[in-house]
């Protein structure tokens, strides 16, 4: 929740209302007046009595606690020290700033632009933009700011009463609606008088010296006149508030020519009043509620805090949003060390189910359970420092035929018809050109380790070269096994072939 103060300044009082927000809800908790003595002197008074009414109603509302503080200031300036006009300017030329904005309203106002402080709000779409753009002497502005810093309320911006009174369709669907729609705010012998389409501000000005009905009714039907000379249609529906709005209501259905159904008190839409407001707070102060609003930021406005007369920099925004950020701040560390603490509770019991799983198939493969994944790859690589054994064989069929490519002699004539390696018992047909050249190929075959017997089988004569075609039953298994031994890189496996055709490297070598 957050509270917000809107301050309505006129030349001889000061009104401001606290707004307290909530989730779709906003509350109207008090609203005050403080007569206001002429000068700076006396704006300068009167806020600092505004402020003492401001921090009592603050300390009320939380008894027993450090009082609540502000979330941010906003001010209205009287319509009097401004200079309203309706232009239009092309796209590109608007997307150039406050100089194209300066250069159109040379000799449009009643003071010289370069000593001015302006701003401006888009009323529609379109190429020229329509624009309704306020121009305020800076000096006067600035004497406002002072006397009101001074008093112990410095606003975060100041608008316009006519303008701000406009922004009051972000809350009131009645006032959004095409229309257009006339709202007239009468208080004090003045009326600030806004037209508005879409919820957006398309016509304002401030009328003074409405103390009489022939003055109220001459006041209504010039505005009215004025926005007909803006090209502006009839307007469809009126609203009054303030004070003297009952004064007002036969002049604007005298200008206006509306039936009395449509020319009613201004309804508060979403804004609700609180205990310590009275029932017509919101009736009587609808600029100061308008200014509170922009808290919400939710509006389009008029900021006439611009150039030397700005928010220096963010320290007030930040003094005054430090307990909510350092809450913020607090709450994410919280949440944070939370997401931590989960996230690791997870990863450990991750580990333990690894480690299990890991204990298990060590007991399974090793006999011996293993938790240490740095124990398990030494162990799974051989590199354990255990005594175990090797489960590769000490030969295999690629050493098989590095000792035939090896072993047999390139002085006899061989050819390799076929070979067959199954478990311990190796098969081969080969072909040499005597049964002497077989007898030797018997011998260098017996001289290896891994074959402990080589038995001749029967000898045929091939047709045509008259060689001899003989068999050869050899046992194959090794004597004893070895923990470590090199690998011998195999070669491709044909079914025949010849020893003529370049030896290889084999195990038993």
């Amino acid at each position: 929740m957050a509270r917000y103060l809107g301050i309505e300044v006129t030349e001889s009082q000061l009104k401001g209302a606290v707004l307290k927000t909530a989730y779709k809800k906003l509350l109207l908790e008090a609203v005050y007046t403080v007569n206001r003595p002429l000068g700076p002197e006396g704006l300068q008074a009167a806020t600092r009595d505004l402020a003492q009414l401001v921090q009592g109603h603050l300390a009320s509302t939380t008894p027993g606690a450090q009082p609540a503080e502000l979330d941010g200031i906003y001010a209205a300036l009287p319509g009097q020290v401004s200079s309203i006009r309706a232009i239009s300017l092309p796209r590109v030329v608007w997307k150039r700033g406050e100089k194209a904005l300066l250069a159109e309203l040379e000799g449009a106002v009643p003071f010289d632009v370069d000593d001015a402080v302006i701003d401006a709000l888009v009323t529609g779409p379109g190429d020229p933009v329509p624009l309704l753009a306020v121009a305020a002497i800076r000096e006067r502005v600035k004497g406002y700011l002072e006397a009101m810093t001074s008093g112990g309320l410095e606003p975060r911006e100041l608008g316009v009463a006519p303008m701000a009174l406009g922004e009051l369709a972000a809350e009131i669907p009645e006032l959004a609606v095409p229309g257009p729609v006339l709202l007239v705010y009468a208080q004090d012998g003045r009326a600030e008088v806004v037209v508005l389409r879409l919820g957006v501000t398309v016509f304002a000005r401030t009328v003074t010296s409405l103390n009489t009905p022939a003055a109220r009714s001459r006041a209504m039907r010039q505005s009215v006149a004025a926005w007909a000379a803006a090209d502006g249609p009839p307007i469809e529906r009126a609203f009054l508030c303030g004070l003297e709005a009952g004064w007002t209501q036969q002049p604007v259905l005298d200008a206006t020519q509306l039936s009395p159904e449509f020319v009613t008190p201004l309804p508060s839409g979403s804004i609700q009043l609180g205990p310590q407001a009275g029932e017509y707070a919101f009736w009587e102060a609808p600029v100061s509620v308008a200014m509170a609003m922009r808290g919400l930021g939710r509006s389009r406005r008029v900021d006439l805090r611009k150039g030397a007369l700005a928010l220096s920099g963010s320290a007030q925004v930040l003094r005054e949003r430090a307990p909510y950020l350092a809450a913020a701040a607090m709450a994410m560390v919280a949440f944070w060390g939370m997401a931590t603490w989960a996230r690791y509770q997870g990863l450990a019991t991750e580990r333990t189910r690894l480690q299990e799983t890991l204990r298990t198939v060590t007991q399974e493969v090793y006999g011996e359970p293993v938790d240490d994944p740095t124990r398990a790859m030494a162990m799974a690589r051989g590199d354990s420092h255990r005594d175990d054994v090797d489960p590769m064989p000490a030969a295999d069929a690629f050493d098989v035929l590095g000792v035939l490519s090896q072993r047999i002699n390139d002085t006899v004539r061989h050819d390799v018809e076929q070979l067959d390696i199954r478990g311990e018992h190796v098969q081969m047909q080969g072909v040499v050109s005597t049964l002497a050249d077989r007898d030797k190929v018997v011998e260098w075959l017996g001289a290896y380790p891994c074959f402990p017997e080589v038995r001749p089988g029967r000898v045929t004569t091939t047709p045509g070269d008259n060689r001899q075609k003989y068999t050869l039953d050899i046992e194959f298994r090794c004597p004893g096994v070895r923990s470590e031994r090199a690998r011998t890189t195999g070669t491709n496996g044909s079914g025949s072939g010849s020893s003529n055709q370049g030896g290889r490297s084999g195990g038993g070598a």
